[in-house]
């Protein structure tokens, strides 16, 4: 008997993954998620993962803006080719989504979500200002299909102090007045993004 609950000890340490991956090992479909359920670390960091998104989700002002954006992010995650890098590209979504707890949301649709407008999210990231954009999407001209496919506006930097405003270190246009009720992107034409897209101009009001 002792053997017996021996043996079953042994084998249930030897097999980590099945217990950290998100979801059930034994539907694993893609490459990524076997390489989840095959790599410990891998998936322990994407059930870390799943449990920040559950609660920012929870929490969060905008909630259909946080299951946008990690679609939007599932859909470029396969493309890590290493598993250590996956599980450090796993750590920092999560890490984004619990700084985003404390955020504050700024939009040009109130509540109601559209990625084809934009939201904004002002944070504090390692001790400094930041800012994460999202929206303006379009479908490809070319090649037309629905979201996640298409043109989407999705970065973030950190807020540079300039002249009692902000700008951005790869964004120098940006004239940004931030306040606790609206950020304003000031100047002629605001922050380019790109050609298709054009630019985020103008004020964004303050969710709450």
């Amino acid at each position: 008997m002792k053997t017996a609950a021996l043996l079953i000890l042994l084998a249930a340490a030897l097999a980590p993954s099945a217990r950290a991956a998100s979801f059930d090992c034994g539907k694993a479909r893609t490459p990524l998620e076997r390489r989840i359920c095959a790599d410990p670390a891998l998936g322990q960091a994407d059930e870390d993962l799943s449990k920040a998104y559950a609660e920012t989700l929870r929490t969060f002002v905008v909630p259909e803006f946080i299951k946008d954006s990690q679609r939007a992010w599932l859909f470029e995650a396969p493309q890590c080719l290493e598993n250590k890098t996956c599980a450090e590209l796993f750590k920092e979504r999560a890490e984004t989504l619990r700084l985003y707890r404390s955020a504050k949301v700024y939009t040009d649709y109130g509540k109601d979500f559209d990625r084809e407008k934009t939201t904004l999210v002002v944070y504090e990231r390692n001790g400094k200002p930041w800012l994460d954009w999202y929206g303006d999407w379009m479908p490809d001209a070319y090649r037309p299909k629905p979201f996640p496919d298409g043109f989407l506006a999705r970065d973030g930097g950190e807020l540079i102090p300039a002249k009692g405003k902000f700008t951005l270190a790869d964004h120098d246009d940006a004239i940004i007045s931030l306040s606790d009720d609206k950020i304003t992107f000031g100047g002629e034409y605001g922050m380019s993004l790109t050609a298709r897209q054009g630019f985020i101009h103008g004020d964004f009001l303050r969710v709450r």
